[in-house]
C-alpha cells in the first residue's frame, strides 16, 4: 500500500489529503485476449470513430466487460442492503445508481488527458469507464459501505478519496474508490475496475443541484458568480446531516 498526498487550501488553511494507492494500480488489463482487433483498422480510436461500424464492433465487448463488472459490483451492494433487511436492521443503503461511459465520452476523456487515443490506452488509464453509486441515509453508513467492500476478499481496491472528510474546495462531498472486480469469461478472468462513489441522500441533492446550476450558468451569461454560496450551502447542509445523526444515534443505542 502506498500513500501519496495532496494538499488544498481551505479558509487560507493548507489540508493535507492522503490518497490511499495500491500496489495493484500497476496491473495492466490485456484487452486483446478479450475483443480480437483486426489489423486493418488496429486500435486507434480516433480512425475507428470515423468508421463508426467497425468503431462499435470493436468497442461493443469492451463495454459489455466493463458492464459485466458494473453489474457485478451492484449485485455485490444489493446483498449487502437485503442482508441487512433480512435480519430486521435499518438499512445502510437507500438506493444504487449505475453509469456505464459511452464510446464518444471515452474518446472524449482520453483527448482531454493527452493520451493515446488507442482501447489499450483507455482501459489502462480511464478507472471510471463503469461506475455505481451508493446513496446512504447517514454519514456513518458511507464508512459502514466502505468496511463490507473492504471485507470482501476478491475485490482489490485500487484507490480510495475520501472528499467528506476532505470536501473538495466547491463544497463536494462523497467518498471514492476505484476497485476492481473479477469478471469470468470462457478462457480467463479479468479483474476490471469499477468507481464507487459513496455518499448520503443530502450530498447527493446538493451534488445534483450543484451541477445543474453550473451547468446552466456556463450558457447563461448573467455576471454572476454563485460558487460561494454553493460552498455555504454545502457546509450548511453536512452540519444538519450531523445533528441528524446525532438524533439517530440516540434513538439507535
Amino acid at each position: 500500500m502506498k500513500k501519496k498526498k495532496r494538499t488544498q487550501k481551505t479558509a487560507g488553511v493548507v489540508i493535507e489529503e492522503s490518497i490511499r494507492i495500491t500496489e495493484t494500480t500497476a496491473e495492466t488489463m490485456q484487452i486483446y485476449d478479450i475483443v480480437p482487433v483486426g489489423g486493418n483498422v488496429g486500435d486507434d480510436m480516433r480512425h475507428m470513430a470515423d468508421i463508426n461500424d467497425e468503431f462499435s464492433h470493436t468497442m461493443e465487448p469492451i463495454l459489455r466487460m466493463y458492464h459485466a463488472a458494473m453489474h457485478a459490483t451492484e449485485t455485490r451492494l444489493t446483498v449487502i442492503k437485503d442482508e441487512f433487511r433480512y435480519r430486521g436492521l435499518r438499512c445502510p443503503i437507500h438506493h444504487i445508481d449505475t453509469r456505464l461511459k459511452s464510446a464518444k465520452s471515452i474518446l472524449g476523456k482520453l483527448e482531454k488527458k493527452g493520451l493515446d487515443l488507442t482501447l489499450q490506452a483507455a482501459c489502462n488509464n480511464l478507472y471510471d469507464i463503469a461506475g455505481v453509486r451508493v446513496v446512504c441515509p447517514y454519514i456513518k453508513d458511507v464508512y459502514l459501505i466502505r468496511e463490507r467492500l473492504q471485507a470482501q476478499d476478491d475485490i482489490v481496491i485500487m484507490e480510495e478519496k475520501d472528499y467528506i472528510a476532505v470536501p473538495k474546495k466547491n463544497g463536494y462531498r462523497s467518498l471514492h474508490m476505484i476497485i476492481r472486480v473479477p469478471v469470468y469469461f470462457m478462457n480467463k478472468k479479468q479483474m476490471v475496475p469499477v468507481e464507487v462513489q459513496i455518499r448520503t441522500e443530502a450530498m447527493d441533492l446538493w451534488a445534483s443541484l450543484e451541477h445543474d446550476i453550473r451547468y446552466k450558468s456556463l450558457y447563461q451569461d448573467i455576471g454572476v458568480d454563485f460558487s460561494g454560496e454553493l460552498l455555504e450551502c454545502s457546509e450548511l447542509i453536512y452540519q444538519a446531516e450531523e445533528k441528524m445523526e446525532r438524533m439517530n444515534n440516540l434513538l439507535e443505542d
